[in-house]
């Protein structure tokens, strides 16, 4: 089984540093920086089983999310031919995960 390259689009790296920046606010450094590093961690294992998660081909053909401890919802794109995982974003609670996705993949349009 082939091994697929996780990259973090621009977007997905800003979600991440304001989730880090929220979490830091309110419980600490410490704390955040644990959070990120066992998301981050999450997302990369995507390079080995990319195929979970449930499908949004309404929004986007081979968009897929997934949620991560009940509190991140991770959005992402696998490519088979080119043996990649594409993270474009990652939410934090309460945001209309559908809605903003949406908005964000028709900017880049």
């Amino acid at each position: 089984m082939a091994r697929y390259a996780v990259i973090f689009d621009r977007e997905a790296t800003d979600d991440l540093l304001a989730i880090w920046e929220y979490i830091a606010n309110v419980q600490g450094s410490l704390v955040a920086n644990g959070f990120i590093e066992r998301l981050i961690a999450h997302c990369e294992s995507f390079g080995t089983i990319p195929h979970r998660g449930t499908k949004r081909d309404k929004i986007r053909t081979g968009l897929r999310t997934i949620s991560w401890r009940r509190a991140v919802t991770i959005a992402f794109e696998v490519s088979d031919a080119e043996e990649r995982v594409a993270i474009l974003g990652v939410f934090y609670r309460g945001r209309d995960v559908l809605s903003a996705l949406a908005a964000r993949l028709d900017e880049r349009n």
